[in-house]
């Protein structure tokens, strides 16, 4: 999916979705929220923002992972491609027990 096509889907978002294919093209492997993507690139609607965003991970120009966080370490315990994957209960290893994944736990977030 190229910026051309994101564009014509999403007109109103040209300036952010230019932002977003320059943060791309720097070719580093890093990980971000939707917020952090929202600060970054300044989009009129975070709705929209979400929708290209899924453009991309469909298109395979980035990856979408859902991260189970340790409450108490706030550390990444697992990663899941999707939220089917992503069972009731993970080891943590940080604090050594068993932890219930309840929505708190969960960071959804997109890899470059």
């Amino acid at each position: 999916m190229n910026l051309e096509s994101l564009t014509a889907k999403y007109p109103s978002e040209r300036q952010s979705l230019r932002k977003l294919s320059e943060l791309l093209r720097r070719g580093e492997h890093a990980e971000y929220t939707l917020n952090r993507l929202s600060d970054l690139v300044e989009p009129n609607s975070k709705e929209a923002l979400a929708g290209a965003l899924g453009e991309l991970v469909r298109s395979g120009e980035i990856k979408f992972v859902i991260r189970v966080i340790s409450p108490r370490a706030q550390g990444g315990i697992k990663d899941f491609e999707s939220i089917e994957e992503v069972p009731d209960k993970v080891y943590d290893r940080y604090t050594d027990t068993q932890l219930e994944v309840t929505p708190e736990n969960l960071r959804l977030l997109y890899r470059t």
